[in-house]
């Protein structure tokens, strides 16, 4: 979603996509929001959409539906969990937010500027006093970096965390902590098995380090113009930027 389906203000040309949608959906080709989202804001940029007419994989390929249909829960495990939150209270300046199924959680302390900014992305969100008070099945991490600390930060979730999730860049500053093998192109095959469609048949787009399998994976593979070089290299296609309506103007051809 970020940087590839919706423009820098967080919108999409609705009207054209509705439409495009319903001559996806008459071709019987499936569409599927991939993304490091929680999969209640997801829904909220598509309200007025039938449910049934948009499959997730959101939080980076830890939460896919099916429409309404929850077809697969990542969930890290308590232990990982508690090696998590001692390794959230060594680093500082650094927002974190704890994605479970039923919402996302941070603590109080949040700078309310920061917590403002999470709210583009969790429809859901709770404040806590402290980690233990969260119980909710959670699904990934994700960690609101400063630019000049990113890849300092970046480097001690490998060293601290490596052995035990994956910490992968999920653009705008964020870096999200997940359970191995759990990626966009896992939550792809999922559906893939539900609907028996093969990697050949998918188009994806994409612009930062969290597409990578997601690209790697698909026939026709697209990096948006405004994509990281990782991310252009990886992919087979083009396609204009974000703010130009890259995604719309790619399912327009590929309609035609």
């Amino acid at each position: 979603m970020d940087g590839t389906f919706l423009n820098d203000n967080k919108t999409y040309d609705r009207e054209r996509f509705q439409a495009q949608l319903l001559a996806l959906k008459a071709r019987g080709i499936r569409f599927v929001v991939a993304s490091g989202n929680q999969y209640y804001r997801l829904r909220e940029y598509f309200a007025g959409i039938d449910g049934n007419d948009i499959a997730y994989v959101a939080e980076n390929g830890g939460y896919v539906h099916d429409g309404e249909q929850e077809l697969y829960v990542a969930e890290i495990p308590g232990d990982i969990m508690a090696r998590v939150y001692s390794f959230l209270n060594t680093i500082k300046e650094v927002s974190s937010i704890i994605c479970g199924k039923n919402s996302a959680y941070t603590l109080t302390s949040i700078d309310q500027a920061e917590y403002d900014n999470a709210l583009n992305h969790y429809q859901r969100l709770q404040r806590v006093e402290s980690y233990q008070a969260i119980n909710d099945t959670i699904i990934k991490i994700a960690l609101k970096v400063p630019s000049r600390i990113f890849d300092a930060v970046l480097s001690e979730a490998h060293q601290m965390l490596g052995d035990v999730l994956v910490p992968v860049t999920s653009g705008h500053q964020w870096l999200d902590l997940i359970m191995p093998g759990v990626h966009k192109a896992h939550g792809l095959q999922v559906l893939q098995q539900q609907w028996e469609i093969s990697d050949q048949t998918i188009a994806a787009f994409g612009d930062s380090g969290n597409d990578l399998e997601m690209l790697q994976k698909v026939g026709f593979s697209f990096a948006m113009e405004n994509g990281s070089e990782v991310i252009r290299q990886a992919a087979r296609y083009a396609a204009p930027g974000n703010n130009n309506d890259g995604v719309l103007e790619m399912i327009d051809r590929i309609l035609e």
